[in-house]
């Protein structure tokens, strides 16, 4: 027989309350959805999540949170990358683009250098932007920065939601946007030695997830990942 049941009827109920108000406070661990994605965002704070190095971080509060959003303003970004490494997955996030917005997605990136070249960036841009209309190809949204322009034209209107898809999977890096697929790119096909040279990061098989802000305010809801 349990010990407990010896002790005063009161006691044994204090205990009870004590000890399901201890498992309540402890937090839980995000589950994997029917589709085996994880969250990893908790819409409430940046628990795993951690700052980089940026050259474009700015003397503000850096990315914040609000109604389940995390998003950056003009005065605030920087790079904010997750705390686990990932080597092949697929994550799907919601966006919201605001006039000439301008942002990226880390893959395989490290947290002390350059992402864009160190690891890879897919570009978020509002591409209908006026300050964004003379870019190169490979710069436009759901691009592999400088490396492999995307599709365009499947973006919605600036301020309404977007669902993008990013999978890495080997060699093998895919864009879906709004359920278009904008990029479909085997690595081991990029041959010029000038690119390979600026971009030792095609190499990489692992790194973080992260959020690259660049100015305007760009917002994220739903992020979830499923590791392959």
């Amino acid at each position: 027989m349990n010990k407990l049941w010896h002790l005063p009827f009161a006691f044994r109920i204090s205990f009870a309350i004590l000890a399901s108000t201890f498992w309540l406070a402890q937090p839980l661990a995000a589950q994997p959805d029917s589709d085996g994605f994880t969250s990893i965002f908790n819409g409430k704070d940046l628990s795993g999540w951690i700052y980089g190095k940026s050259a474009d971080a700015k003397e503000g509060k850096g990315y914040q949170v609000e109604y389940g959003v995390l998003y950056c303003t003009p005065d605030d970004g920087g790079n904010l990358f997750t705390e686990k490494e990932y080597a092949d997955f697929i994550l799907r996030f919601d966006f919201r683009l605001s006039p000439n917005a301008n942002n990226g997605i880390a893959i395989r990136a490290p947290l002390d250098a350059n992402p864009a070249y160190a690891g890879m960036e897919i570009q978020v841009l509002d591409d209908s932007g006026p300050l964004h209309q003379d870019l190169r190809p490979a710069q436009y949204h759901g691009s592999i920065y400088d490396v492999v322009p995307a599709k365009r034209g499947h973006l919605n209107p600036v301020g309404e939601w977007n669902q993008e898809e990013i999978t890495a999977r080997g060699r093998h890096i895919a864009v879906k946007l709004n359920g278009a697929v904008i990029v479909d790119a085997n690595l081991d096909q990029i041959k010029d030695a000038d690119v390979l040279k600026r971009h030792p990061g095609l190499a990489n098989t692992k790194g973080h997830i992260g959020f690259l802000g660049h100015g305007e305010r760009v917002e994220f809801r739903n992020i979830r990942v499923k590791e392959l």
